[in-house]
């Protein structure tokens, strides 16, 4: 299956969010951007964890990208 270039950018990322924040990537199932879709998917391996939708942003740069998926993380991972 062929990565975008915003899946990449999210899944780069959540990577560095994650260890930023002291979180294991063994929390993360997987990233996904759906076909045809402006956002992407972040799944959790705890199955009582909703995913996560991260929108393609419309011009914005990648820190507003950062900020949002660090973030949402925070959020759904209380750290």
């Amino acid at each position: 299956m062929l990565v975008t270039a915003f899946e990449d950018r999210v899944r780069r990322i959540v990577h560095e969010t994650m260890a930023d924040l002291g979180h294991d990537m063994s929390k993360i199932s997987d990233i996904v951007e759906p076909p045809g879709a402006d956002y992407c998917v972040i799944t959790f391996t705890d199955p009582l964890m909703k995913p996560i939708e991260i929108s393609r942003p419309l011009g914005a740069g990648e820190s507003q990208e950062q900020d949002e998926i660090r973030r949402a993380l925070q959020y759904r991972l209380g750290g």
